[in-house]
């Protein structure tokens, strides 16, 4: 009859035990499992935030030398945006050194200068504060440049530059055939940028870049 007891005892206390043991490890993998769905999320939110940070730090430009037209980047910096706000911008670039063309800005912008150590062809750099320099080689430097952005593809860039100095234009890269749709020989038209919205102001009218009228 002790033994019976005893063992009673003893069972519901292994009972017991081994059911908390169970409650806990239940109550373990559930928080466990809110940890990783939260975890999953923390992630998802930073991947998301970082692929938006990405598309918006993607500033196309269009660069036009004669009939050329080349596609460029802009850095993702305070230099690439406090340029992109000069646009569109047309300047006579100078020759120099057979590499590349330059223009000195009225104006100075932001700089982060280091050493690239090589330059490639397509290179949009600032040479000081105010010095736009296009590169149409490939070498090696010694000299430090704040990045302003980079030609796509420099295929043919040298050939357009050519030898002497040349009139280049810097355009945003989302207006290039934008005023076809409205259009004048005699009614010229103006783009407007207006809370990051691009528009085409003609004839005292507003137009969106499909061409259609807006108030």
């Amino acid at each position: 009859m002790m033994f019976f007891c005893v063992f009673c005892k003893n069972g519901s206390y292994l009972a017991n035990l081994c059911y908390s043991i169970s409650a806990k490890s239940s109550n373990f993998a559930v928080e466990m499992r809110k940890c990783k769905i939260k975890k999953m999320k923390r992630l998802f939110i930073l991947f998301f935030a970082l692929s938006t940070m990405t598309l918006m730090a993607q500033t196309p430009i269009n660069i036009f030398i004669g009939s050329k037209t080349f596609s460029a980047t802009l850095a993702d910096s305070e230099t690439g945006e406090a340029f992109a706000a000069l646009l569109p911008l047309t300047v006579t670039m100078n020759e120099l050194n057979g590499n590349e063309k330059y223009h000195y800005l009225s104006s100075s912008l932001p700089t982060a200068a280091n050493q690239p150590g090589t330059i490639h062809a397509g290179d949009l750099m600032l040479y000081g504060n105010n010095c736009v320099v296009l590169f149409y080689e490939t070498f090696n430097t010694s000299y430090s440049y704040t990045r302003l952005g980079t030609i796509d593809n420099p295929s043919g860039l040298a050939e357009a530059l050519g030898v002497g100095n040349v009139s280049v234009r810097f355009e945003n890269g989302h207006t290039t055939d934008l005023t076809q749709n409205v259009q004048s020989d005699k009614v010229p038209s103006t783009k407007v940028l207006r809370d990051g919205q691009l528009y085409i102001r003609y004839n005292e009218s507003m137009y969106n870049v499909q061409g259609v009228k807006v108030k």
